[in-house]
């Protein structure tokens, strides 16, 4: 199976190599579990534009020569750039979005990792898709790429030949669940248990934070969320925030939701539910508590609304990222 692996300029290095790595490691150690050679043999190169041309590295041997026109590979992965680069990166690697569109015509299937996304929406090919990034960026990419469909709760997202992942240090995970797409699920297990890298899914929605909506330039509709950023914990009625602010409800609600891209009611339960993950990341109250902080008295609803955003009980949030986690953790890593 040949792999490509773009290296371009700020392209973030693990992105590069990490990937890499893990296919090669599969090869040379996944023989000593089998018994025998791995039914899929990895042939990688790193590709890169220089002067105007296309040029690969072998990863065994490190020669470098050009890339032929009529050279295809069956996996070409897009690493993830450094966020602050996307803008530079798209202007700068054209020669690389039109060779993506060249090797996806003849055969190649194509996968992004993180903002890497961004490079691979350059050329066309997710439009009417749908994909993911990471959750940081998602509306920006929404913002560039408005025919893309963004699933920015998803780690990954499969179109049949085109994957796309989420975090850059998703791609762990993401080549796993490569390796059983194109050689199966023994050799991904294998890998999994060599590189003790586990094979799940995990949402994004986990590690989101929810960031306000502030920009845009309703200043009315900018008051109504200051309102509800400092009276979360209150019971608030859209109807009493439409009689505030002087417009009926309906009107409310539209302006609200074109302002904001969320209703006034979601957007209200987001803030609750950001306060809530704070006071879990850091106080020693209880669940419940915690809950009647954040204007909930209905546990069972509270639950329902937290694992909606967060893709995980508050219960297991608080065990995972907790205070009291950490300084077990640490009490650990010190002993």
């Amino acid at each position: 199976m040949r792999i490509a692996i773009l290296d371009y300029e700020h392209a973030v290095s693990s992105a590069v190599a990490g990937p890499a790595d893990i296919f090669a490691s599969m090869m040379r150690t996944g023989p000593m579990l089998t018994g025998g050679p791995i039914a899929v043999r990895f042939d990688i190169d790193f590709v890169s534009e220089k002067d105007g041309q296309l040029h690969r590295r072998d990863m065994q041997t490190a020669v470098s020569s050009k890339v032929g026109r009529q050279e295809t590979y069956d996996l070409v992965i897009v690493p993830a750039m450094h966020s602050d680069k996307i803008v530079q990166v798209i202007e700068r690697e054209q020669r690389l979005v039109d060779w993506l569109r060249q090797q996806h015509q003849q055969g190649a299937e194509l996968a992004s990792i993180c903002v890497g996304a961004f490079l691979l929406g350059a050329t066309g090919l997710l439009n009417g898709k749908v994909a993911t990034t990471h959750w940081l960026f998602a509306d920006r990419f929404r913002d560039m790429y408005p025919e893309v469909e963004i699933q920015d709760d998803k780690i990954i997202v499969d179109q049949g030949s085109i994957y796309t992942c989420g975090g850059a240090f998703s791609f762990t995970t993401f080549i796993m669940y490569l390796l059983e797409k194109f050689c199966g699920h023994e050799a991904a297990i294998i890998a999994s248990k060599i590189l003790m890298i586990n094979v799940h899914q995990q949402p994004q929605d986990a590690f989101s934070i929810f960031r306000l909506q502030h920009n845009h330039a309703d200043d009315m509709i900018i008051k109504a969320q200051q309102y509800i950023e400092k009276k979360y914990a209150d019971t608030i009625s859209i109807e009493a925030l439409a009689v505030r602010y002087n417009m009926s409800i309906r009107h409310f609600i539209r302006r609200f939701e074109q302002a904001t891209g969320n209703t006034p009611l979601a957007y209200l339960q987001r803030v609750r539910i950001e306060a809530a993950k704070k006071m879990l990341e850091n106080s020693q109250e209880g669940v419940e508590q915690i809950a009647f902080r954040c204007g909930y008295e209905d546990m069972s609803f509270f639950r329902k609304i937290f694992k909606r955003y967060v893709a995980m009980t508050p219960k297991a949030y608080k065990e995972k990222y907790g205070r009291n986690r950490l300084q077990m953790v640490t009490a650990s890593m010190a002993s």
